[in-house]
């Protein structure tokens, strides 16, 4: 992953705050920004340093609040409800730029002075062992990610924008993490693992079952071909050695696994190929389950009439 990929997905512009003016407006999240960065700075480790300098902002606005706002709620600051996309994962495919979208809910103040969720992938951030570092676009344009549901509860989305044909090679698939921190005036919560998820290359099963129509005893074939998105070139390829799964039903019944079988490499990447003899009336279909960089995908069914 080149310099040049961690500061396209990590660009972005911050206003200047100082922790008395956070401190007097009472500002929450959204606003804050490390005082040392500048309007013009980007690349993931300027992300890194701005993502901390306004958590220690938020830290010191809760400090120089008037200490019976500080210390007016009694339960502990609380992150929970983190998702990705819904889920724990998250899909890009070649050409479009994709918005992954992070939600985390905020429990136990009655004021919140500061949150970020910001998207990595590494080992350790303290250390320098990481390679990527993704701040929301809410955090750049400093706008507020959360809306107070209640007195204590606070709902939070952020964005994160992704160019398949700039900002990744194929060693950022998999797992990455979420670094989360909020402060409200119960307490603080920073973490660098909030979430484990994966960001994955988009999939893609083609399906064709032939002849069609077909005379009944002959041979029906059912091929098939497994491909995801190679962010090195920027092109669909072949997935080789990967199970995919032949299912097959009536004209007006459920899908069902019949065989299992291994994709093909070489020439063949990707591809399967598997016959049947032609008794009925009958749909054929591949499905792929899914690997830990690579989605799962299930092909459009082709039925086949018998004669």
């Amino acid at each position: 992953m080149s310099q040049h990929s961690r500061a396209k997905l990590t660009s972005g512009k911050k206003v200047a705050l100082g922790v008395g003016a956070l401190a007097a407006s009472g500002l929450a999240v959204g606003l804050l920004v490390t005082p040392s960065a500048t309007a013009d700075e980007t690349g993931a480790a300027e992300a890194l340093k701005r993502n901390r300098a306004a958590a220690a902002d938020a830290s010191a606005a809760k400090a120089a609040a008037p200490k019976a706002r500080a210390t007016r709620a009694a339960d502990a600051t609380g992150v929970s409800g983190v998702s990705v996309d819904g889920g724990n994962s998250a899909q890009v495919g070649t050409t479009n730029t994709q918005t992954i979208t992070v939600k985390w809910t905020i429990t136990g103040g009655s004021t919140l002075y500061g949150t970020n969720a910001s998207l990595w992938r590494g080992t350790d951030l303290d250390t320098g062992d990481w390679e990527q570092f993704v701040t929301s676009e809410e955090f750049n344009a400093g706008i507020d990610p959360c809306v107070r549901r209640d007195d204590t509860t606070y709902d939070c989305t952020g964005t994160y924008k992704i160019n398949p044909q700039i900002d990744l090679t194929n060693e950022d698939a998999g797992a990455w993490k979420i670094s989360l921190w909020a402060v409200t005036d119960a307490s603080s919560v920073d973490t660098d693992n909030a979430k484990t998820w994966y960001l994955k290359r988009w999939s893609r099963l083609s399906n064709n079952a032939a002849p069609e129509p077909v005379a009944k005893g002959k041979t029906i074939t059912i091929t098939g071909k497994l491909e995801r998105a190679n962010w090195d070139t920027h092109k669909y390829a072949g997935y080789t050695q990967q199970t995919v799964r032949l299912q097959e039903r009536s004209l007006t019944g459920s899908y069902a696994t019949t065989s299992s079988h291994i994709t093909g490499t070489g020439s063949l990447a990707g591809v399967e190929k598997q016959t049947r003899k032609a008794t009925t009336d009958r749909c054929y279909r591949y499905k792929f389950e899914g690997t830990s960089t690579t989605p799962p995908v299930t092909a459009t069914g082709d039925c086949v009439d018998v004669r």
